[in-house]
């Protein structure tokens, strides 16, 4: 994908950023400079356990941008 159709469907994921936080700023319209990373996610998980710990790095410089704990895939 492009990097608009990347930033295309991001902005789809952001609708609800408003309401789900509580934070009306956070709308496309008030945050409007949009960039792109070449980023990694970096999955740690066991089978023993139901969810999993991913990092998203900046793919070149390895700096951290984001964690969180997911569900695992069926």
């Amino acid at each position: 994908m492009t990097n608009d159709e990347l930033i295309t469907v991001a902005r789809s994921h952001t609708v609800d950023f408003p309401k789900l936080s509580g934070e009306p700023w956070a709308n496309q319209e008030t945050l409007n400079q949009v960039t792109t990373l070449d980023t990694v996610v970096v999955s740690f998980e066991n089978d023993q356990y139901p969810k999993k710990i991913m990092i998203l790095l900046e793919k070149e410089s390895g700096k951290f941008v984001a964690s969180w704990l997911g569900k695992k895939r069926d």
